[in-house]
């Protein structure tokens, strides 16, 4: 792509967001440093919410502090099959009758998904970049749309919201039988 005054296709990791996490204080996150559930209930409203470093510390120290009080028997670990401790399970995890999780089986399945979830969405990116490569050497009507897709993913990577699709039927600007519902013009508002 051409430059036009901006540098295009950098490393995501040193783009610079508008977060910051509550607990370390570290400010201009991008959306990648925090969960999508702290994202969607707190930041995104406004409110403080804390980074995934901060998440993943505050439960280690509570990992921590639950094994000085060991003094359920051993519980039995759904994934490894191996009896351990109830510190070594979280308290959710203690209190299920079958199908539990110790935090080591727990903690390895959520890291996983994590990396499948990042390696997915790199990949996704990496061939938005490789179609637009190929869309700028070309003279296609469709070069536009290619620019697009990898704009809304480079947006969803920095800010955590999944683009959406906005428009109309075309250039008529209503279309046919669908009505804006907060229309007042009495095709489906309020009277």
């Amino acid at each position: 792509m051409s430059d036009l005054g901006v540098r295009a296709n950098v490393d995501p990791s040193t783009w610079a967001g508008t977060f910051t996490c509550a607990s370390c204080a570290r400010a201009r996150l991008p959306a990648s440093e925090f969960s999508r559930k702290t994202l969607e209930s707190k930041l995104l409203k406004g409110e403080p919410g804390r980074c995934k470093k901060c998440v993943d510390a505050a439960a280690d120290a509570e990992r921590s502090a639950s094994r000085a009080d060991d003094d359920a028997g051993p519980l039995e670990c759904s994934v490894c099959a191996l009896s351990k401790p109830a510190s070594a399970f979280s308290r959710t995890q203690a209190r299920k009758e079958s199908g539990r999780k110790c935090s080591a089986c727990a903690e390895e399945s959520e890291r996983s998904e994590r990396e499948r979830a990042a390696s997915a969405r790199s990949e996704a990116l990496r061939d938005a970049r490789a179609a637009s490569a190929v869309a700028e050497g070309t003279n296609s009507k469709d070069k536009l749309a290619v620019f697009a897709a990898e704009a809304a993913l480079e947006a969803s990577f920095v800010t955590g919201l999944r683009p959406q699709f906005v428009g109309g039927r075309g250039r008529g600007g209503r279309g046919r039988g669908r009505s804006n519902p907060n229309s007042m013009l009495g095709r489906g508002g309020r009277k």
